[in-house]
C-alpha cells in the first residue's frame, strides 16, 4: 500500500513456494516486481518496507493498494491474481479478503493447469514425438481447411530410403537421428508455414498450395535433393536417397478432397517410383495397377493349390556340340479372370510378401519331379530355378533344398539356382552363408543377367558360384553394336579365367550362335533353340531330338537348328 505520509508499507502473507519453482517461472513472471514481494516466501502476515520497484508497479496499475496472490501450478508459478484498490480509502485489505482471494487463486490455478494439460495432450496427439513435426492425425487436421478453401492443392509424400538398413546395422537410435535430420532439411526447404508431417518411419508428407505443375516438380526435386545429401553420423557418413510422389486435388474427382484419400494416392505414386523414375505424380491408372497387384497377391496361394500356376521349360544347349544339357524352369499363371498374367507383373509382387517361399518351393518341387522323370528315361539334364533376394537371407532354405533333393532322389549337381547379379551384389555378406551351404551340398549356383548390375570383381571371386549368364540385352545387340560384342567377349574371358561356365541367353539367330562359338561360350539359351514350353510341349520337343547310343544303353538329346518358324513356338 502506498502511504503519502511516509515510506511505503506492504502487508504480505503466504505459503512458501516449492524448491526450484521460481527457477522455472516464465521470464515475464520473474521480471514482474509485484511477484517479487516477500509474501510469496512466508507463512505469516508481516509488514515490510517495499522497494521503489513495487511503487512503480502500483503506479502503472493506477492502484493505491493491491492484494497479490500467486497462482501456483503443479510444477511452476503460473501467474498471480491481483485486486487493486483505486480509491483513496485507508480501510485496507483484511484477512477475509486475503482468504477469499487465495481460494479463488486455488481454483484458478487448477483450471489453468487443466487447460495447459489439455493443450499439451492435444499437441502430443497431433505431433510426432521424435521430430516435433505433425503426425498423420495432425496433418489431417492441418490440411482439412486449406483443402476446402484452395482451388488447387498438392499433397506430397517423401520417403527416405536405407533407413531400415541403417537401423538394422547401427541401431534404432542412429536411424532416429537420420529421421530427425531429414525432418529439419524438409522444414528448411519448405519454410515454417507449410504443413509438414512425419507419417511413419522415414516417410514424410507436405501440403502445397501450388497451381503450376512445373513449380510442383521443382519443389519435389528440391526435396529429394535435400534428403539425398550424405548424413554425418558421428564418424560415419551415410549415403541415402529419397523418392517423391504427389497428387493434386485435380486428380481426385470429388467436391471436397479428403486428406486421407490424398495421402493414399500420394503413397501409390511413391510405390510407382523406381531407380530410373524417383519422382512420380499420381495418375488414376496407378490405382488400378495396385488394386490388381493386391488381388494377385491375395489369390496367389489358392492359385498354387488350384493348379493355376504351372512351370514352363526353356532348353539350354552346349556349344559347339549342340547337346541339350538342361533347361530353365519358368513360372506361369493362367488366371481365371485376367487370363495369362505376365511373370514380370506377379513375381515382383509375390517376392515383396511372405509368399516368396511358396513360389520358390513350388517351382523347385515341380522342376525336380521333372528331372526325376528324365533320369528314369536315361536323360541326364539339369534344371535351373530362379531365386529371390529374400530367399538368400533365409537360413532354413538350404535345409528345404536338401529335403527336396532327397524326396525326388535327384543328384544335387542337376539342380542350378540362378541369382540376379544386382541381388547378390547388393548385400553379398548377407547372402554368403546361404550360398556357401548350397554350394557345399553340390548344387550349382549361377549369377543371372551378368553385366547389367554393379558387381565387384573382388566380390565375384569370393562368391561360391559356378556359372555366369550373360544378359540377353548384350547378346541381342552383338550383330549391330560393337560395344555389346566387346562386353560379351569380355564376360566370356572373365568367366573362364575364374573357372566358371558361361551361358548366353537371348540367342535368336544363327549369326549370334556362331559368334558365341567363336568366343568360346559354353552354353546358349534363347528363341533360336526354343521359347519356354509347357511340360507336354517340352516333352514332345525332347522326344523329337532324342537319339539312341550305339549300345542302346543310353539316350542322348541333340539340338538341330529349326528349319521352320513353327518349331520356335
Amino acid at each position: 500500500r502506498t502511504d503519502p505520509q511516509g515510506p511505503m508499507r506492504t502487508l504480505v502473507a503466504g505459503e512458501p513456494l516449492p524448491p526450484g519453482m521460481r527457477r522455472d517461472d516464465p521470464r515475464v513472471l520473474r521480471e514482474d516486481a509485484m511477484l517479487q514481494l516477500p509474501g510469496a516466501q512466508v507463512r505469516y502476515f508481516r509488514i515490510v518496507d517495499a522497494g521503489e520497484e513495487v511503487s512503480e508497479a502500483l503506479t502503472r496499475r493506477d492502484a493505491q493498494e493491491a492484494l497479490v496472490v500467486p497462482l501456483r501450478g503443479a510444477s511452476q508459478l503460473l501467474g498471480a491474481v491481483e485486486v487493486h484498490d483505486r480509491l483513496s480509502r485507508w480501510r485496507g485489505f483484511g484477512k477475509a479478503d486475503i482468504q477469499l482471494l487465495r481460494t479463488l487463486a486455488n481454483h484458478l490455478s487448477t483450471a489453468v493447469d487443466n487447460r495447459r494439460l489439455l493443450a499439451r495432450l492435444r499437441h502430443d496427439a497431433y505431433h510426432d514425438p521424435l521430430t516435433g513435426l505433425l503426425n498423420r492425425p495432425g496433418f489431417r487436421e492441418a490440411a482439412t481447411e486449406p483443402l476446402r478453401e484452395a482451388d488447387t492443392a498438392v499433397v506430397v509424400r517423401i520417403d527416405l530410403d536405407v533407413l531400415s538398413t541403417v537401423s538394422d546395422a547401427l541401431g534404432q537410435a542412429w536411424g532416429n537421428r537420420m529421421v530427425v535430420a531429414a525432418g529439419r532439411r524438409l522444414r528448411d526447404e519448405l519454410g515454417p508455414e507449410v504443413p509438414l508431417a512425419r507419417l511413419e518411419g522415414g516417410a514424410f508428407a507436405a501440403l502445397l498450395l501450388e497451381r503450376q505443375a512445373e513449380r510442383v516438380l521443382e519443389i519435389a526435386e528440391r526435396l529429394r535433393a535435400a534428403l539425398s545429401v550424405p548424413y554425418p553420423v558421428d564418424r560415419l557418413t551415410v549415403e541415402a536417397g529419397a523418392v517423391v510422389g504427389w497428387v493434386t486435388t485435380a486428380d481426385c474427382d470429388v467436391e471436397e478432397p479428403d486428406p486421407d484419400a490424398l495421402l493414399q494416392r500420394a503413397d501409390v505414386a511413391v510405390r510407382a517410383t523406381s531407380d530410373n523414375e524417383p519422382l512420380r505424380q499420381y495418375a488414376p491408372s496407378m490405382g488400378q495397377i495396385f488394386l490388381r497387384r493386391f488381388q494377385l497377391v491375395t489369390q496367389f496361394r489358392s492359385a498354387v493349390e488350384g493348379g493355376q500356376i504351372s512351370v514352363h521349360y526353356q532348353p539350354k544347349v552346349a556349344l559347339p556340340s549342340r547337346q541339350v544339357v538342361g533347361a530353365e524352369a519358368l513360372v506361369r499363371w493362367k488366371h481365371p479372370e485376367f487370363g495369362r498374367v505376365d511373370p514380370d507383373e506377379f513375381v515382383p509382387a509375390v517376392e515383396a510378401t511372405g509368399l516368396v517361399d511358396v513360389l520358390t518351393d513350388f517351382v523347385m518341387d515341380t522342376a525336380l519331379a521333372r528331372v526325376r522323370r528324365w533320369i528314369d528315361r536315361g536323360l541326364r539334364m539339369s534344371i535351373a530355378v530362379n531365386l529371390s533376394v529374400r530367399t538368400l537371407a533365409d537360413e532354413e532354405f538350404p535345409d528345404r533344398v536338401a529335403a527336396a533333393l532327397k524326396r525326388h532322389d535327384v543328384p544335387p549337381e542337376l539342380l542350378t539356382f540362378e541369382l540376379t547379379e544386382s541381388g547378390v551384389m547388393a548385400d553379398p555378406e548377407r547372402a554368403l552363408p546361404v550360398l556357401r551351404r548350397l554350394h557345399a551340398m553340390g548344387v550349382v549356383l549361377a549369377v543371372d543377367d551378368f553385366g547389367t548390375g554393379y558387381s565387384s570383381l573382388a566380390y565375384l571371386r569370393q562368391l561360391p558360384v559356378d556359372e555366369v549368364k550373360i544378359d540377353k540385352s548384350f547378346v541381342l545387340g552383338m550383330g549391330t553394336d560393337l560395344g555389346d560384342m566387346a562386353v560379351v567377349r569380355s564376360i566370356v574371358e572373365l568367366g573362364h579365367s575364374l573357372g566358371l561356365t558361361v551361358v548366353a541367353e537371348g540367342v535368336e539367330d544363327d549369326a549370334a550362335r556362331d559368334q558365341l562359338v567363336g568366343m568360346g561360350c559354353d552354353v546358349a539359351q534363347g528363341y533360336l533353340i526354343s521359347r519356354p514350353l509347357s511340360e507336354d510341349r517340352f516333352e514332345a520337343w525332347l522326344r523329337a531330338r532324342t537319339s539312341q547310343t550305339d549300345n542302346g544303353s543310353r539316350r542322348l538329346v541333340f539340338f538341330s537348328c529349326p528349319t521352320h518358324p513353327s518349331e520356335l513356338a
